[in-house]
């Protein structure tokens, strides 16, 4: 099947993506950073050629691969794995000029640009570390670390040695979570502004207050237990790791770097006699937002009554969510904000569609009293928008050599290409998953294990 119909999707949705630039720093694909940072057209003229060494030979690392193989301007040049022959076998099936028996070789390649950490979660601190040294820039998949004070060590040398360092939380890349994040409105930073007239053009939802996300397989599905990685907690097993990471770094979405004020985590620690990590993990968290709008209301209704100024009721949010091994669960994650609400539909990790959902004009909640709609606040019907982003479709030679074996791997293309666009233009970091966030979310999941281990 050839790729070039979905070649000219992702070019049609880059030429539509001016709305992105007031909400986020940085639009990947368009090489836009800052009013003041290098024009985009150098690069698109003498494009930089990314050189790919992949760590690691396992089934993300084979996907990552075979969405490389999609780009234009990417390349692998070498591959690493523990014993030769692994890496002989991978470099075979992918078409990788040099295969390297030991992850020092990959790193010391001088044929390599960047290297991709597809390792087992505990060593890839070890890993990037080794490749920073090396001179090369670091994509970690996710988690970039299993504590927090690892993660930061990792950006820390990255800027020292100015070399890019990034967590795979590749869900901060679909198109669909970026138009999600488009129509929500201000987050923790801004004002509800009032956005009177636009509700057909560019609905927004307003500031987020409840969010539900949820990721949960059947583990049995996937491996056996104890042994397989997904359980074994010396292999970095347990869904707080695996799963977790997503539906925190949902939770974050809305709200940057901003920390949870407050974290509950009840979960499932088999007592039987493996060394196996959760199986499941409930919780909940709340946020403070920066509204001023509702600050703003309590303080004239305050004054109307004259009674003292206090904290606006409504300058909360709670999220709450569950992962796990236990069962298949339905994987969306639902944003609601006083004008509406938007459900990232499954699978939400990796999504190619969402839907918002806009109160009715009349609606209290909505920015209107009940005159506006003689009282009756039904008179109107929610606005309903659903937008679907397709993945590229995979290549031939894509298909000839294994296709993808997990779910909308080519979905993989968003974030090599940002990594891409932003080493060109000298930046070493995502804007769209900060080193705050990043570290924060470590720091989050290591809460939520110290509550379930007591």
């Amino acid at each position: 099947m050839s790729s070039t119909p979905s070649k000219i999707m992702i070019d049609e949705y880059d030429a539509k993506l001016g709305y992105h630039r007031s909400v986020l720093p940085l639009d990947i694909r368009l090489g836009i950073t800052t009013t003041s940072s290098p024009s985009s057209s150098s690069s698109l003229e003498q494009p930089l050629l990314l050189r790919w060494g992949l760590l690691a030979t396992g089934k993300v690392a084979h996907d990552f691969a075979q969405a490389l193989k999609f780009l234009p301007h990417h390349t692998i040049t070498a591959v690493g794995s523990r014993t030769i022959e692994r890496a002989e076998w991978f470099a075979r099936r992918h078409d990788i000029p040099t295969a390297h028996g030991t992850y020092e070789e990959l790193t010391s390649d001088p044929n390599v640009d960047i290297v991709y950490i597809a390792s087992l979660h505990p060593d890839h601190k070890d890993h990037a570390v080794m490749a920073l040294n090396s001179g090369k820039h670091v994509l970690v998949e996710k988690p970039m670390t299993m504590r927090a004070e690892d993660a930061q060590l990792l950006y820390d040398l990255g800027m020292e040695k100015q070399l890019f360092v990034g967590e795979g939380m590749w869900t901060r890349f679909f198109p669909a979570v970026e138009w999600t994040r488009s129509r929500i409105g201000g987050g923790c930073n801004d004002d509800d502004d009032d956005d009177e007239g636009e509700a057909v053009v560019e609905p927004k939802i307003g500031n987020v207050r409840v969010i539900q996300a949820d990721f949960s397989i059947d583990g049995e599905d996937v491996g056996p237990y104890p042994t397989d990685s997904l359980y074994a907690k010396e292999l970095g097993g347990g869904s707080a790791w695996t799963m977790l990471p997503y539906v925190v770094g949902a939770f974050s979405l809305p709200f940057g770097s901003r920390e949870p004020d407050r974290i509950t985590a009840n979960g499932i620690i088999p007592d039987d006699d493996y060394d196996v990590g959760d199986v499941a993990i409930g919780m909940t968290m709340t946020f403070t937002i920066d509204d001023n709008e509702s600050h703003q209301q309590q303080q004239s209704a305050s004054r109307a009554n004259n009674i003292d100024s206090r904290p606006p009721p409504r300058n909360k949010a709670i999220a709450s969510g569950v992962v796990g091994y236990l069962a298949e669960s339905s994987e969306v994650t639902m944003y609601a904000g006083k004008r509406g609400r938007i459900i990232v539909n499954a699978p939400a990790h990796c999504p190619t569609s969402a839907t918002l959902i806009r109160k009715p004009v009349g609606s209290r909640g909505n920015g209107a009293t009940s005159s506006d709609s003689g009282g009756d606040s039904s008179s109107s019907n929610p606005t309903t928008m659903h937008v679907e982003f397709p993945l590229p479709l995979p290549s031939k030679a894509i298909l000839d050599s294994g296709g993808v074996q997990l779910p909308n791997s080519m979905g993989f293309v968003y974030e090599a290409e940002a990594v891409r666009r932003l080493i060109s233009a000298k930046y070493y970091t995502f804007p769209q998953w900060t080193p705050e966030e990043s570290v924060g979310s470590i720091r989050t999941i290591e809460q939520m294990l110290n509550q379930i281990n007591q």
